[in-house]
């Protein structure tokens, strides 16, 4: 149709999207009628399932999902300037049309068309040289309210082609007394047993009605897996959608796409190693996703390799009984993070890991390691040093009690490091370091005249902390030649004082450090080191982590409140990049401030255990006009 090549409302796309997969009629048949995922062949490649789809609407219609929109600046003028085009007026009507002719809303409309759920399917070929089969089957709350919901979008479809002067689009065929509709060269659509079929083509259309009359034999069904009925039976009543992807099917049909590659970049194996390799020769992905007013929450597990993990990924592989240490908490925080990492098992590891000039380059650690921790070798006396527990910390500083208050304002951060305690050498070794890495920075900072940092100390809760500050560089002096008596400066007239320069970024910085029992701090402020020395000393933050891997809690709304705190610089930032007005830079702007807002708190686990590696992603939300 010629209007669904204009941008519309979302909204209003939805409305035409659904009830096009609508258009069919057909025969209502038995009252007991089957379940959809009974007409799916074992070999399908991908299986996606919505059992809520009234849920799933009611979130996309949710007020603090519009409030959100709301709150972005310039939105409601867009969106009035994007309804006065003439062809969304006419779909508008036509929808307007369509809620008139069923007595309902579209919402309720789509509701019950689809309410005993959704399925989306792709199916292997099943001859060579042949495309994938591509279809949806809708199955709704009434058997005969398909039927009234096709006539009516038929007959608006029609009487819209008329007032175009187009021909007629829909084209109509029957196969073993169904019959389906088409819009295009390819796509169809029918009424199978009670239930709305979208397919890519007639060929599939007619499998599945085939598949509806004569029955799939139950070994043939995707309802006879074992991996299937594993993951179906840890959907949750809660659940919006779910899915299962078979990556050993997909490598079948594109060995050069899906193909595992057998080495990666350094920087993706030290961060992802373990997982890496598991989506490369895993057999399957299963997702979830969990969706209410309060919660939004998605769950991605990943099939352990046949053959189990290799021996080489070891370090990225917490034993049994051990794990991440406890996430540590601090004032301001925006983000805290936690990690098992034995990084002295994936050094000795790493020529089955990466890929041989990756290897050679990383030849040079050693003379590093030498300069800044006396001579150790990096794999055995600097890396077998390190226990493998790691954290990190960000969170917001006080900016006010800063001398001077930069105008741009970063959080801080800071790196915990375990140690073992049976090397206690160590830790001086790491202090040292530090203090050799801060004239590093001054020689830097010399050959650009940039201000130096200078070395310092403090006792702390019973620790000594090891600080430095950038030095504060003293005022102009002032023209001598104005410097005159009180009685002549009382008749000359005053010069106008002088524009405020701005305070360089470097001052969100006081790098420090400071050794906490068994752990190491990190840190590039001296608030931050002072707060962790508080959280890590007691003893509620002490202690491994149940059994995960990796462990994170970020604030959405403290990034929201950075973005407030620098939003002028920001703006002026998005104009001078991109161009944009300063409407169109705020507007940007309060976009991320709102989406941040709305998301509110993000918690994120991964856990590794033989069978399979789970990872879970839960945003609490938030207000986004808060």
């Amino acid at each position: 149709m010629a209007y669904a090549r204009y941008w519309l409302a979302p909204t209003v796309r939805l409305v035409i999207g659904l009830t096009a997969s609508c258009l069919v009629a057909g025969v209502v048949r038995a009252a007991d009628e089957p379940q959809a995922d009974t007409w799916v062949a074992r070999d399908a490649v991908i299986y996606l399932e919505v059992p809520r789809p009234a849920a799933l609407i009611a979130r996309l219609t949710d007020p603090k999902l519009r409030a959100m929109l709301a709150a972005i600046p310039g939105y409601q003028e867009r969106l009035d300037k994007a309804l006065e085009n003439e062809e969304t007026k006419r779909v508008l009507a036509q929808a307007k049309a369509f809620e008139t002719a069923m007595g309902m809303t579209w919402t309720g409309a789509m509701s019950g068309l689809a309410g005993k759920g959704i399925v989306f399917v792709v199916e292997a070929p099943s001859k060579e040289g042949e495309s994938p089969s591509v279809y949806a089957v809708i199955t709704p709350n009434d058997p005969g309210f398909p039927k009234q919901v096709a006539d009516i979008v038929v007959g608006l479809i029609q009487k819209n082609a008329i007032e175009l002067g187009v021909p007629n689009p829909v084209k109509t065929a029957d196969h073993r007394g169904v019959t389906g509709y088409t819009f295009g060269p390819s796509a169809v659509y029918a009424i199978v047993s009670n239930k709305v079929v979208f397919a890519d083509r007639a060929e599939t259309l007619k499998k599945l009605i085939d598949r509806s009359l004569d029955g799939l034999p139950e070994k043939e069904s995707i309802t006879s897996d074992e991996t299937y009925k594993a993951r179906k039976a840890l959907v949750k009543p809660d659940t919006i959608a779910w899915g299962l992807a078979r990556i050993d099917r997909l490598r079948a049909l594109d060995p050069k796409r899906f193909a595992p590659d057998d080495k990666s970049n350094t920087g993706l194996v030290l961060l992802f190693g373990g997982w890496l390799d598991m989506v490369k020769r895993s057999s399957w992905v299963s997702a979830n996703i969990s969706w209410n007013d309060m919660k939004l929450a998605t769950e991605l597990t990943i099939a352990a390799p046949e053959k189990g993990r290799a021996e080489a990924l070891k370090g990225f592989v917490p034993p049994k009984g051990s794990g991440a240490p406890k996430l540590a908490k601090v004032p301001g925080q925006v983000l805290s993070a936690s990690l098992w990492r034995d990084l002295s098992a994936i050094w000795e590891a790493r020529a089955e890991l990466l890929k041989p000039e990756e290897v050679q380059q990383l030849a040079g650690l050693d003379t590093f390691a030498g300069q800044f921790f006396g001579g150790r070798d990096f794999g055995s006396g600097v890396l077998g040093a390190l226990s493998s527990n790691w954290r990190l910390v960000v969170a917001v500083q006080d900016y006010q009690a800063m001398k001077p208050t930069p105008d741009v304002k970063i959080p801080s951060f800071a790196l915990i490091l375990g140690l073992k305690p049976d090397d206690t050498e160590f830790a001086q070794r790491l202090k040292v370091g530090f203090q050799s890495f801060i004239g590093l920075v001054n020689l830097g900072a010399a050959q650009t005249k940039a201000p130096p940092l200078e070395l310092g100390s403090e006792e702390f809760e019973g620790v000594t902390i090891s600080t430095s500050h950038f030095v504060i560089p003293k005022e102009k002096d002032k023209d001598k030649s104005k410097k005159k008596d009180k009685d002549k400066d009382a008749e000359e007239p005053q010069p106008e004082p002088e524009a405020k320069e701005p305070v360089h970024i470097r001052h969100n910085f006081t790098p420090s450090a400071v050794q906490v029992g068994d752990l190491f701090v990190i840190s590039s402020s001296v608030g931050l080191a002072r707060d962790l020395v508080k959280a890590l000393k007691d003893p509620a933050g002490a202690g491994p982590a149940e059994d995960a891997t990796l462990l994170v809690d970020l604030d959405a709304t403290m990034i929201a409140k950075l973005i407030e705190l620098n939003r002028d610089q920001m703006v002026m930032t998005n104009m001078l990049q991109k161009g944009n007005d300063k409407t169109q830079a705020e507007t940007e702007i309060g976009t991320l401030a709102s989406l941040l807002r709305y998301l509110g708190h993000a918690r994120a686990s991964v856990k590794d255990s033989p069978e399979d590696t789970r990872i879970r992603l839960e945003f609490s939300l938030g207000n986004p006009t808060k």
